[in-house]
């Protein structure tokens, strides 16, 4: 099938894009391989993203080199280069490429009140789960309903590029300091946590999860929830102790392992640092 992306898609080696899931709509294409293009210098010639879910090798843009890290936005405009160089680093990459229509982008930035070509200040970003969700709304509209609906398409080709606009922090309805999508990557780390704390949950754990560096995670969620993520596991499986304690029989151990401690011995040290008392003289305190 003839594609608005044909271009591209040559771009790409044979053996990289037969396993590559490609969906296309008329003005993007989303591209989900299972490695990267290594050592070869690719030139884009619409607006091309990447959605990094884990760390990619080194990457050249343009002149400067630049070592991306899991969870960043790459931002490319027409007529840019990026070679990405091979590294030791075996592990599987996860990470997703999104090409837009370079009239189509510029439109929609004209639409929001945009003068001239809309350009990146700088190539990397963060990307939001606003704009996953967008992607995932068009990749599911077209895999069911395929064109049958070009209004729907239409909105969502729209919905994506503002939010890449935002992401990037470009278009004139970006406010200065934006917060867009803080909240939603603490949201959905709580309920991570409340769904997970019974188990040995990490800070990759929740971070994999959400798609987005331990390192800027731990700090946005100790800047708005005043302690730090791991506290707020420990202060979760507490009360879920406390609970259980008064409101079960469940043995001591039996509690401690339901919440997610490591040992009841751990469990114990730990309730009694914060309650004075043990477990067990808790549990009978109002029987």
């Amino acid at each position: 099938m003839k594609t608005n992306f044909d271009y591209f898609v040559k771009k790409i080696p044979t053996n990289i894009h037969n396993n590559t899931k490609s969906i296309f709509s008329s003005n993007i294409a989303i591209f989900i391989p299972d490695q990267f293009v290594i050592n070869k210098k690719l030139n884009v010639e619409d607006y091309h993203f990447v959605i990094l879910y884990s760390t990619p090798p080194l990457a050249t843009v343009g002149s400067k080199d630049y070592q991306i890290k899991k969870g960043s936005l790459l931002c490319l405009a027409p007529g840019e280069e990026i070679t990405v160089h091979s590294s030791q680093n075996t592990s599987q990459v996860k990470y997703m490429a999104v090409c837009v229509n370079q009239n189509f982008f510029k439109d929609v930035y004209c639409r929001l009140g945009g003068k001239g070509d809309p350009l990146f200040k700088k190539p990397v970003h963060t990307y939001s789960y606003q704009l996953l969700e967008g992607l995932g709304a068009l990749i599911h509209e077209i895999l069911h309903y395929g064109e049958s609906n070009p209004w729907m398409l239409d909105i969502l080709e729209t919905r994506i590029a503002i939010q890449l606009m935002r992401d990037s922090h470009i278009g004139p309805d970006i406010p200065k300091g934006n917060q867009s999508g803080y909240k939603d990557y603490i949201k959905e780390a709580i309920q991570y946590i409340e769904t997970y704390y019974s188990s040995n949950i990490t800070i990759k754990d929740i971070c994999e999860s959400i798609y987005i560096s331990p390192s800027y995670f731990q700090k946005l969620f100790s800047k708005t929830m005043g302690q730090t993520p791991y506290q707020y596991i420990m202060e979760f499986r507490h009360n879920k102790a406390k609970d259980l304690l008064k409101k079960t029989d469940v043995s001591v151990e039996e509690v401690a392992r339901l919440c997610g401690f490591v040992s009841h011995a751990h469990f114990s040290t730990i309730f009694k640092s914060k309650e004075g008392i043990t477990p067990l003289t808790y549990r009978r305190q109002d029987r």
